[in-house]
């Protein structure tokens, strides 16, 4: 018998069986490795997370004041339907369900639940949800235990439209936001400022967030509150704001386009602000709707942009104002010194007109702005030539930012001749220079630099526009202004040009408020006005802006203002009334209707 070669057959299947075992114990252990060292720590999370979790508590943000403490700007307490996705056992069926108890869209709601970034992490897909929504949500917790609702701070706007474009708006932080060091520490779903103070301030007006810690059962259901950390009010900003004049810039713009600003000529506060169209920013305080969005951006009467720091106009006759300046410090000019108007001026090979067809006569300075009178400015125009001029605007503030504290402030454009061959390429021709001396041509300013220009005039100081005035209570130093040095005489022969301006035989005659000295000058920029801006069937119309800027009272200026109506007709018979109106409430008296008794005049370059 061969009993060896039979038993070792046996011994090789038996080895091949043990190293089959080896090989599967080796991957078992592998595998048990990999789970709980390289994996354990994950996984441990994850089955943590199933019977703990965390639960944001959102932080309301600071309310703003006016300068006298009254609500700009509040909290309310809303709810919020939450979703955490890894308690549904049929995400699907979860979606589908909700959709139909809060009436909205599935696609709305899955769109929600995408942008979340981490695991076990609740999202909002409701925001501002009605009582019958959490009557729905509550009565089915059992059977949806991963969806939830929670008390939240929603941003309130009491005023409305009113200072919308000063206060700003918040809405949830955007993708691409997200994607910057500043909102690093963020999450989808998370409010943030978004336009005005509320996004200059967004920092400073965020609380800091609490949670609370929860044990959770199997279906997600709350069993226990294991820890809760209270949130962090954001500090109350306190701005430079007053309500009262706020309310009475917009009762003014009541039916009109255009922009004004009123500002303390001595420390740069902004006193109210209106840009007009508006919109609500309470729209916006759960997130907009995309056709809401949609309406708003694509709107021809841009009620999204802040006309105030963004609209760029030609100035019209308010530039007579720095040429004026410019001329009598450049000793150009003195306040004696006559120019006679025959109604035009041939130059250059080129006939420019006046604002009065039969002319004014023989002028000087302080006529020559009461009436407005081109021909005049024309002259020392051609006597500055462009770069004085130039240089002469920039000291007062165009050309560039004023640098108030309210985002993407728009510079405006002091033309030169190195401006126009940087970017035209072309040479500048002295025909140009003429335009430019009546603040027509290439050269544009804001709302506010105008305002900042008239506080020049009553205190000879470029003072620095601001909003906030207190931060948590802690007063926030006004920034300085800026000093140039114009001559007393200089500025005294100018006030007196702009106080004539305001009066029986000025342009600006309908500003006229019995009992103060307003000091002010109108201005038109002629520019082409659709349909859809003066409300009248047909074709484009050559409609101007109307300008109008002043400072009160002469000698010792208490306010600074500039109004802009856009393609209202000329400044005298569109800006002044707005005027009148905003600075009656301030010196608090009735508003009236301005009289002239020997035929004003009202037309202006």
């Amino acid at each position: 018998m061969r009993i060896y070669e039979d038993l070792r057959t046996v011994q090789t299947r038996l080895a091949a069986l043990q190293y089959v075992v080896l090989a599967g114990i080796t991957l078992l252990a592998g595998q048990f490795w990999y789970l709980q060292v390289l994996r354990g720590r994950h996984f441990r999370e994850l089955a943590e997370n199933n019977r703990r979790r965390l639960v944001p508590i959102a932080a309301p943000r600071g309310p703003l004041l006016d300068r006298s403490g009254r609500i700009l700007v509040e909290n309310r307490a809303a709810f919020s339907i939450i979703v955490t996705p890894e308690h549904s056992e049929s995400f699907d069926g979860t979606v589908g369900r909700l959709a139909q108890l809060l009436g909205t869209g599935e696609a709305q709601i899955r769109e929600r639940l995408a942008r979340r970034d981490a695991p076990f992490r609740p999202v909002v897909v409701k925001a501002d949800a009605s009582l019958a929504d959490v009557a729905a949500v509550e009565a089915r917790r059992l059977e949806l235990p991963e969806v939830g609702v929670e008390v939240v701070p929603l941003r309130s706007y009491p005023l409305a439209s009113s200072a919308a474009h000063s206060l700003g708006r918040v809405g949830e932080v955007s993708d691409r936001q997200l994607q910057s060091p500043e909102f690093a520490d963020l999450s989808p779903g998370d409010l943030v400022g978004q336009a005005g103070v509320e996004s200059q301030y967004n920092r400073s007006l965020m609380g800091k967030d609490g949670f609370r810690r929860l044990i959770v059962n199997s279906r997600g259901v709350e069993v226990a509150e294991t820890e809760r950390l209270l949130p962090k009010d954001g500090p109350n900003l306190t701005l430079t704001l007053d309500t009262d004049l706020q309310n009475a810039m917009e009762e003014a713009f009541r039916g009109r386009s255009g922009s004004a600003v009123a500002l303390d000529p001595e420390t740069g506060e902004i006193l109210a602000l209106t840009s007009t169209p508006g919109y609500d920013p309470n729209l916006f305080s759960t997130g907009v709707e995309p056709a809401l969005w949609a309406r708003l951006s694509t709107d021809p009467g841009t009620p999204l942009m802040n006309r105030a720091i963004q609209g760029q106009y030609a100035p019209g006759s308010l530039f007579k104002v720095v040429m004026a300046t410019a001329a009598l410090e450049e000793g150009i000019i003195t306040p004696r010194t006559t120019f006679y108007c025959p109604g035009y001026l041939s130059i250059y090979g080129n006939v420019f007109r006046c604002n009065k067809a039969a002319g004014h006569g023989i002028v000087a300075v302080e006529k020559a702005l009461q009436q407005s009178c081109n021909v005049f400015f024309y002259e020392i125009g051609v006597r500055l030539e462009i770069e004085r001029i130039a240089r002469w605007a920039k000291k007062l503030g165009l050309g560039a930012p004023t640098g108030i504290d309210l985002p993407h402030e728009a510079s405006g454009l002091v033309p030169s001749p190195e401006w126009k061959e940087r970017v035209q390429k072309a040479k500048w021709y002295a025909g140009e220079t003429v335009s430019v001396a009546i603040g027509q041509g290439q050269v544009t300013v804001t709302p506010l630099q105008m305002a900042r220009v008239a506080a020049f005039i009553a205190t000879g100081r470029l003072p620095q526009p601001h909003l906030v005035k207190a931060i948590g209570g802690v007063p926030v130093p006004a920034p300085p202004a800026t000093e140039l040095l114009v001559r007393p005489e200089t500025l005294a022969t100018v006030r007196a040009g702009m106080r004539a301006v305001v009066g029986e035989q000025g342009t600006g005659w309908r500003a006229r408020i019995e009992g103060v000295s307003i000091c002010g000058k109108t201005g038109s920029a002629q520019v082409v006005a659709h349909a859809v801006f003066v409300r009248r069937p047909g074709t484009p119309s050559m409609i101007p802006h109307g300008w109008f800027i002043a400072f009160a009272p002469q000698d010792k200026p208490r306010i600074a203002l500039a109004v802009l109506v856009e393609h209202g007709g000329s400044g005298g018979e569109a800006a002044a009334p707005v005027a009148h109106e905003i600075l009656a409430r301030f010196f608090g008296v009735a508003p009236s209707r301005p009289t002239a008794s020997a035929g004003p005049v009202d037309t202006e370059g």
